[in-house]
């Protein structure tokens, strides 16, 4: 069955004429329906990204609220780390400076004279007394030429008495009685240069401390200024260190100062000197501090810490395993703002102390992270729980 198109040209006659099989008219009804589908799909898709944006309008909100800074977060899981509210003290700053103790004086005893040692007394290490004796020299005839300006004095004396007694009588002449007045005081001066000479030939410890030396024996000569020992004064024993210039304007004599020896004792001195020149080599500044020894107990030249306290600031207490780095390797601690952001500060280390550091630099509003510091970075937004048991100072922290 064949249908009949007026538009399909035959040569059957003059009129023209076309037909179509039923074949190629369903070929071209589905052609059609083609087309259909693929509009209706072009209309669709339209419609859904335009209206894409308000698909979930309550996660968005919420988005929003939980992020009010509009800062840029990185996952859509928020990392968790726990906190511990700050506890803030006020203390001193305390610089920590190495020194060696020292004695307060050094005294040598030397010899007076030149003469032979005929005795020597003490040993050393020993703790002598002001007065004590060290050592005695050879006297010689001294303590004979003494006795004899003890006669001449006691002569001249009698003689001036005698004098004087004429004179309101006229029977002296006034130049007799001044010669007479001439040899008394010579014969005074003759007696207290024997003396000291005599004196001088028995050596004594001119102060209290340790006969650290003695660089004589019974039967050596010595001359006149040799050294013959040397004495510690140990009490107060001097610890002396070396000031940064850039703190020696923050401590004045008389300031307290913790002393710590290589044994673990502590002791308090106080700050009895503090240099006005400092040393062209190494830019700093001498301090001296006094500290009670006892007995002369401790020596000198041992090794000590020496902790100064300087200006008064606002720190907290941290275990030290709470340090982090910056991306530019610059220490510091993580903590958490009012909107749960990670902040990073660098810290300044006020003082150490065995189970923890006390620092400053961390804002008074912030939170501290104790665990989970290791994985978040500043400005991510995290999850927050608070440490009911607080860690800062009790060992490592997870």
């Amino acid at each position: 069955m064949e249908l009949y198109d007026i538009n399909k040209n035959t040569n059957s006659g003059p009129f023209t004429m076309r037909f179509t099989t039923p074949f190629k008219l369903l070929q071209q009804v589905d052609i059609n329906r083609s087309w259909l589908l693929a509009g209706l799909l072009s209309m669709v898709l339209a419609v859904f990204l335009l209206t894409a944006d308000y698909i979930q309008p309550k996660e968005s909100e919420q988005a929003i609220a939980e992020n009010p800074d509009n800062r840029p977060v990185t996952d859509n899981k928020l990392a968790s780390v726990v906190v511990q509210n700050l506890n803030p003290e006020t203390m001193h700053r305390v610089i920590t400076l190495y020194g060696e103790t020292q004695p307060d004086r050094t005294i040598t005893v030397t010899a007076e004279m030149a003469a032979r040692v005929t005795a020597v007394s003490g040993k050393r290490g020993q703790l002598v007394k002001r007065g004590d004796d060290i050592a005695a020299l050879y006297q010689g005839s001294l303590p004979q030429q003494v006795k004899a300006a003890e006669a001449r004095v006691s002569q001249t004396s009698i003689d001036y008495q005698s004098a004087l007694s004429l004179k309101d009588s006229n029977h002296i002449a006034r130049n007799r009685l001044a010669q007479l007045e001439v040899d008394k005081s010579q014969a005074d001066s003759e007696l207290a240069r024997l003396k000291v000479m005599l004196a001088n030939t028995q050596l004594r410890a001119p102060v209290s401390g340790v006969l650290n030396e003695r660089f004589t024996e019974q039967g050596d000569f010595v001359d006149k200024g040799k050294p013959v020992a040397t004495i510690l004064d140990l009490d107060p024993l001097i610890v002396s260190v070396s000031l940064p210039q850039g703190d020696v304007g923050k401590l004045t004599t008389g300031d307290s100062a913790k002393i710590l020896y290589l044994d673990g004792q502590q002791v308090t001195g106080k700050i009895r000197y503090i240099s006005s020149q400092s040393d062209q080599g190494t830019k700093t500044y001498q301090v001296e501090i006094a500290i009670n020894n006892p007995g002369m107990a401790k020596p000198a030249g041992m090794s000590v810490e020496a902790e100064l306290m300087l200006e008064t600031v606002t720190a907290i207490k941290i275990s030290p395993a709470l340090i982090s780095l910056s991306e530019v390797g610059e220490p510091g601690i993580k903590w958490i703002d009012s909107s749960r952001h990670v902040g990073f500060s660098p810290i300044d280390i006020v003082r150490t102390e065995a189970d923890g550091l006390w620092v400053t630099g961390i804002p008074d509003q912030a939170r501290l992270i104790t665990r989970g510091q290791g994985f978040v970075r500043e400005g991510d937004l995290v999850t927050v729980s608070v440490d009911a048991i607080p860690e800062l100072v009790s060992g490592t922290v997870q």
